[in-house]
């Protein structure tokens, strides 16, 4: 009997560990297939930057900024991506899958502007333009002056970042505190428009980022010195507020997809 169950023993554990190698081979072709689809479905849109003289393309990321999940939500296999004009962001995407009913199986998008011009978006029937530039920068009060090396104005930046708090109110959930990511997802710069630095911080419901903090160290035309200047962005359909010191500084309404607001839009895209 101790052989006969030992013997069944193994054959079991034999036979589970094959499985779950199975299961996850499964899992690893199932994101490769979602991540492609994301990708394809961000290529098809064309992102077109308005730099006040000639209107021209920006340019798509070709690896993915960040892929997130969020239990919350039903969602899966989400991703967002980049554009950008040199190294400027222009412009972030999200395309985040939805299985399950009453959503899915569907996809979502939402597009929000970086710019400090307008931007327009196509893509078939979608034709929109931003009313106003994105993630308007004020200068930070109080703040450090730039350092002259990039690892210690890094550091500067993630001090400053720990001075804003962000977070949601959804119909169903209430308020929800968003969690800050440590590294900023995006990291940039641009002699020619004055940006000595910039990083893009992402404030977040578990992974997923629903607030876009943007901090650049700039020195503009006719300035002696450069200094960091901060700007918000909305990545969410939800009403989002931030703070700085603890004093909110800005704040987005709800915008239940399919939406369209000043320097954001979201709307839905049938599985295929």
């Amino acid at each position: 009997m101790k052989n006969t169950l030992r013997l069944g023993i193994v054959v079991f554990l034999v036979v589970m560990i094959g499985v779950s190698r199975s299961d996850d081979k499964t899992d690893e072709e199932f994101r490769v297939k979602q991540l492609a689809r994301s990708k394809s479905i961000a290529e098809s849109f064309v992102i077109v930057n308005d730099m006040g003289t000639a209107s021209r393309p920006a340019q798509m990321s070709a690896k993915p900024l960040l892929r997130y999940t969020d239990a919350t939500r039903q969602q899966d296999e989400s991703v967002l991506w980049l554009w950008t004009d040199r190294e400027r962001p222009m412009a972030l995407m999200a395309i985040e899958y939805y299985p399950k009913p009453p959503h899915g199986p569907r996809w979502l998008y939402e597009i929000v502007s970086l710019s400090e011009s307008k931007i327009g978006v196509k893509r078939e029937a979608i034709d929109w333009k931003a009313q106003r530039p994105g993630a308007v920068r004020n200068e930070v009060p109080d703040g450090p002056e730039p350092s002259d090396k990039p690892a210690l104005r890094l550091i500067q930046a993630r001090k400053l970042r720990q001075r804003f708090t962000a977070h949601e109110k959804t119909p169903v959930e209430g308020r929800i505190e968003l969690r800050p990511l440590t590294n900023p997802i995006y990291r940039y710069r641009d002699e020619e428009s004055g940006v000595v630095d910039g990083a893009i911080f992402a404030f977040a419901n578990g992974t997923n980022p629903e607030v876009l903090l943007v901090l650049e160290a700039r020195q503009d035309a006719g300035s002696k010195s450069a200094v960091w200047k901060y700007g918000f962005a909305q990545m969410t359909g939800g009403e989002v507020y931030a703070s700085l010191d603890e004093r909110e500084v800005w704040s987005q309404p709800e915008a239940d997809p399919p939406a369209s607001r000043d320097s954001y839009v979201n709307g839905w895209i049938s599985e295929e």
